[in-house]
């Protein structure tokens, strides 16, 4: 079977934009979403619960979450030890084929899920969308690459018989970030659970609503909920219980550097009863940046920089936040770009017209609030209009000095800093100078430029004459280096290998005779 891209609905048709208007006007009668804990077969609800509210609309409350601890781990743990066997020794076949009516599950519900994430995050209609289609590409890619990649290898040679296979490395706990809840904890979940091993679910504070209705289409199609937990909850609490518990062996983690790094210290340290090391998977975010050369296109620059500094509020570890431009065309490029970003329409994402909606939350809007009043002075233009009610950020542009903070600290919003260079090579060099290494744009019509840029470039995924995010299972795998994380490409063909061990059998088989029970 070929394995294709999920397709991506055209909303500028009425009937595509009636349908998702259907399922987004059906939310508010549903909130706030009461999510519980699942544990095997069990649901609760804990007495102990966080909240989360809508960011357009900060008054309207969208989940009240049930907060799991560490005991809940402990029984979700035991009873996955009681199951584990009957799953991994499903041939690899029958989880495959689970996971793709995971796939066709999903499907069934779009408009329901996009609709729930929306609610929770304030995405862009077509930013959902995506999003949605990667999720499903994860389950498809992911069950296809496990029958063609795991299969058991034979040598066999006079007198000697050699089986190479895989056998999944046990629990591991799926730490998920809100910015992608819907394809992040797809992928997360997915990667482990189709080649054997049992996944302990904690997602985001922010957005678990979306990953609950994820998670129960795994369930519907018949993955058990005994290798499947869902613990919602705080990443100090449930989180930090996964993390150090000394029968998990695998930590898969998406965020901050911060809190990816503290993991990796934690994880190093072998426990009493601890009888494994500890895998640690960390994509940790970035500082990326993008060059526009002396001779671009500048209709191709302008849109590049938009959609990749402004989509979704910035709020992507993949997001454009340092920018260079080549000095022959700074100044036409800067003017462009600030009359290009007047006229983003900023809004709720019911509004299908606005391409700019909030941030997350009451937090980041205080946090982007105060970057902005410290940077006021550097500040060349913004998009002047936007809502007064709600969590919205302005697109702003800026021209800091090398010194400041801009240049070196992820910021996780729509404030992009610019910078002029007097050359492609100057350009390299101040990409490189970062801690990070995730993604990279170049907008270049050189052949040589374009060449160097593939060479000597340090980033996972470097985008050429087009827009920087928006990574596509199969077609760009993604993930980088440095501190952006530990190198794991998601949606690519060895992401899988990080779940599981290789096991090697020899046998002599010049046997001098037989056993007597043989001959009975």
């Amino acid at each position: 079977m070929e394995f294709k891209n999920e397709p991506i609905r055209d909303f500028s048709l009425e009937k595509e934009r009636s349908a998702i208007r259907s399922a987004l006007d059906s939310i508010p009668k549903s909130l706030p979403f009461k999510i519980p804990i699942s544990i095997g077969t069990k649901e609760k609800y804990s007495e102990k619960r966080i909240y989360h509210k809508n960011p357009w609309n900060p008054e309207l409350l969208v989940t009240e979450v049930s907060l799991s601890n560490a005991n809940d781990l402990e029984e979700a743990i035991q009873i996955s030890k009681k199951n584990w066997r009957h799953w991994k020794e499903q041939p690899q076949e029958v989880r495959s084929h689970l996971l793709m009516k995971v796939a066709e599950n999903l499907i069934s519900k779009k408009d329901l899920i996009i609709s729930v994430c929306i609610w929770e995050t304030g995405k862009h209609i077509t930013e959902a969308e995506l999003e949605f289609a990667e999720a499903v590409d994860f389950c498809r890619y992911y069950a296809m690459t496990a029958l063609e990649k795991l299969s058991p290898k034979k040598t066999i040679l006079l007198g000697e018989d050699n089986l190479y296979y895989y056998q999944p490395k046990g629990i591991v706990g799926c730490i998920s970030p809100w910015n992608f809840p819907m394809a992040i904890y797809t992928g997360m979940c997915v990667g482990p659970l189709v080649v054997g091993n049992i996944v302990l679910s904690k997602p985001a504070e922010e957005t678990t609503a979306t990953a609950y209705e994820i998670a129960k289409c795994f369930w519907e199609v018949g993955v058990p909920k005994e290798v499947f937990h869902f613990l919602p909850g705080l990443g100090s609490e449930i989180g930090e219980a996964i993390v150090n518990h000394p029968e998990v062996s695998v930590i898969n983690f998406t965020g901050s550097r911060d809190v990816g790094l503290s993991i990796l210290r934690s994880a190093s340290v072998v426990l009493p009863k601890q009888s494994l090391i500890k895998k640690v998977i960390c994509e940790l975010g970035g500082k990326n940046a993008m060059i526009v050369d002396a001779d671009s296109d500048l209709d191709v620059a302008i849109q590049s920089i938009l959609t990749s500094a402004f989509g979704f509020q910035g709020q992507k570890c993949s997001a454009l936040s340092r920018l260079f431009v080549h000095e022959n065309c700074y100044q036409k490029l800067k003017e462009r770009l600030v009359d290009a970003m007047e006229g983003l329409l900023v809004g709720t994402p019911l509004d299908f017209s606005n391409r700019i909606g909030p941030v997350i939350h009451k937090e980041s809007f205080l946090r982007l609030s105060q970057i902005q009043k410290e940077n006021e002075s550097f500040l060349v233009g913004k998009t002047s209009w936007v809502p007064d009610e709600g969590f919205y950020i302005a697109p702003s542009l800026y021209e800091p000095p090398s010194e400041s903070s801009m240049w070196s600290s992820e910021i996780f919003g729509p404030l992009l800093a610019m910078q002029k260079i007097s050359s492609f090579s100057e350009g390299i060099q101040l990409v490189n100078d970062s801690d990070y290494a995730l993604t990279c744009g170049v907008v270049s019509r050189n052949p040589k430029h374009v060449l160097d840029a593939k060479s000597k470039i340090d980033a996972g995924n470097l985008y050429i004459n087009r827009g920087m995010t928006g990574a596509i299972v199969n077609r760009h795998p993604f993930g980088g280096g440095k501190l952006s994380g530990t190198g794991a490409k998601a949606g690519g063909p060895d992401y899988l290998y990080l779940f599981v061990e290789g096991k090697t059998f020899t046998e002599n088989t010049m046997r001098q005779g037989f056993s007597r029970d043989t001959i009975q």
